[in-house]
């Protein structure tokens, strides 16, 4: 099993592909933490456990510096390191109609989508430099690339998740020089003595 005994983060990892992936990182053995609504993410961990996985569930709003710092203390505290962090945690759904879109649609959206992308890449970096090693795979969407009616907001903060990634990987000073720290836009896992952004 290619992630025995890694421990792997998942944020939105509560329904869709976040909870898919929380399965199939849990079938190839690692220890998996799930974030986000408590109902929907202990299911998930009730889930990876009857079929013989580990996994355990931590509440955490992405938008908040303090949820998502206290989510990565957690993974450490039981599992003792943090080797992949999946940032899938997101917020769609707005009004079509740009003229008639609020303040609140952007801020949700930019919050989420962007903001909590920052954060859980702010915290698991720090953890990951500690330990010298690490694997991350933001969530972004074809909607980031392409033009799709009637999803202005949610289009421009999926934008905004590849660029953010892809000049961290380039141009950070710690990222350059964190040896086997890894960046990624796409569900595959490298190592390297570089980091690699794809």
């Amino acid at each position: 099993m290619i992630l025995q005994d890694k421990v792997a983060l998942v944020t939105g990892g509560t329904s869709g592909i976040g909870r898919a992936t929380a399965i199939a990182y849990a079938q190839q053995q690692a220890k998996v933490v799930v974030g986000r609504r408590i109902d929907e993410g202990e299911e998930t961990v009730r889930l990876i456990q009857e079929a013989g996985g580990e996994a355990i569930f931590v509440q955490a709003d992405v938008t908040k510096e303090a949820d998502v710092k206290a989510m990565v203390d957690k993974t450490v505290d039981v599992f003792g390191r943090l080797d992949i962090a999946f940032n899938n945690a997101e917020m769609g759904g707005e009004n079509p109609s740009l003229i008639e879109q609020t303040e609140a649609e952007y801020d949700r959206t930019m919050n989420v989508n962007v903001k909590g992308v920052w954060l859980s890449m702010k915290h698991e970096i720090a953890q990951m430099l500690k330990q010298g090693s690490g694997a991350i795979v933001n969530m972004a969407s074809v909607v980031g690339v392409v033009a799709l009616p009637n999803r202005l907001l949610y289009a421009a903060s999926k934008h905004a998740v590849p660029g953010f990634l892809t000049n961290y990987c380039n141009l950070s000073p710690e990222s350059v020089g964190a040896g086997s720290q890894i960046c990624s836009n796409r569900s595959r896992i490298f190592r390297s003595t570089r980091p690699y952004c794809l």
